[in-house]
């Protein structure tokens, strides 16, 4: 009786202790699962991506906080973006730092394009290390059209496809490394393409370029729609605003006031754009103390008062 009780005793503990170990093998393989899940979600960028064949949905507000690159493989076309007209054709790429102001005029029937729409987030966070980067950006807000030879678009599309395929690859150990280094890579060669048609000074010593991007980080914060006073800024910076203006002039070839100006009448064309705001609430949003100087300001930088510019441009109807 007492070598039956041993056995059954062992039995049990037994038992309980292959229960335990189902257990820990369960909850290892929820937990593997769990992990799996959770790393596929940090893992998968493709929401900070976006590509199309479809000029159109460049216009579209979904892609609002998206760099847009639009390559033009053939044919051309003429839009209106930052408050100007322009013309694109084969072997140009548009380049919009932010969307909503962008209108196709004209199309030819031929229009073909390859379009890339990063996330600005995603770029904040991948921006190759090169003050170029704001010198480039800045000179694009001016002119947003860049000219490339045969090779530069094939070269740049091979990127793109490079892109493409590593978004997907979920699994590979090195995914967000390898995705960032073919952004880069695009990036890269884009300031190449850019440096090339375009005059940028980059004589600037390193404290004129660390005050310049003072300056310029100060804008991109939004301090512009609240503040348009050059000396408010060099207050901020602690320098006299004759210096600010020089410092700016020597990196990009604009004073202090053309970046305020530049970066205030970008986002006036962005908020006229959205059809729920009033003319009043866009004046007061943009701190301006009456609505006839807000008027007076928008046609003085875009050629046409708020009201003319959302019933010529946008076809919209006078919202006060």
């Amino acid at each position: 009786t007492g070598s039956s009780t041993s056995k059954g005793a062992a039995t049990d503990t037994l038992t309980k202790q292959q229960n335990k170990d189902m257990d820990k093998d369960n909850i290892k393989q929820v937990g593997s699962n769990e992990e799996q899940k959770e790393n596929t979600r940090w893992s998968d960028e493709s929401a900070s991506f976006h590509f199309t064949t479809d000029p159109d949905e460049a216009k579209s507000r979904d892609y609002r906080n998206f760099c847009i690159h639009i390559f033009c493989t053939r044919g051309s076309a003429h839009f209106r973006a930052l408050g100007k007209e322009w013309d694109i054709a084969a072997n140009n790429c548009l380049v919009l730092l932010s969307n909503g102001t962008l209108e196709w005029l004209q199309k030819s029937d031929d229009f073909e394009i390859v379009g890339v729409f990063i996330s600005n987030k995603y770029l904040t966070s991948d921006t190759p290390d090169t003050n170029y980067f704001t010198l480039g950006a800045l000179s694009v807000m001016d002119d947003p059209v860049m000219p490339m030879t045969g090779d530069d678009m094939s070269l740049c599309l091979a990127v793109v496809d490079a892109i493409k395929a590593r978004l997907v690859q979920h699994t590979h150990l090195f995914y967000h490394g390898e995705l960032r280094r073919c952004v880069e890579t695009l990036m890269l060669d884009l300031f190449n393409i850019h440096s090339r048609s375009v005059s940028i000074r980059q004589t600037a010593g390193n404290q004129g370029m660390r005050l310049f991007r003072a300056f310029i980080s100060m804008l991109e914060s939004g301090k512009y729609k609240q503040e348009r006073e050059v000396n408010w800024y060099a207050n901020k910076l602690g320098i006299s605003p004759k210096y600010l203006s020089e410092v700016c002039h020597d990196c990009s070839n604009h004073g202090a006031s053309h970046w305020i100006n530049r970066f205030t009448t970008e986002e006036i064309a962005r908020l006229l754009h959205n059809p729920t705001m009033s003319i009043n609430s866009i004046a007061s949003l943009m701190n301006f103390n009456t609505t006839s100087y807000f008027s007076h300001y928008v046609k003085d930088r875009l050629g046409m008062t708020p009201k003319d510019y959302r019933l010529t441009v946008l076809g919209m109807k006078h919202k006060e």
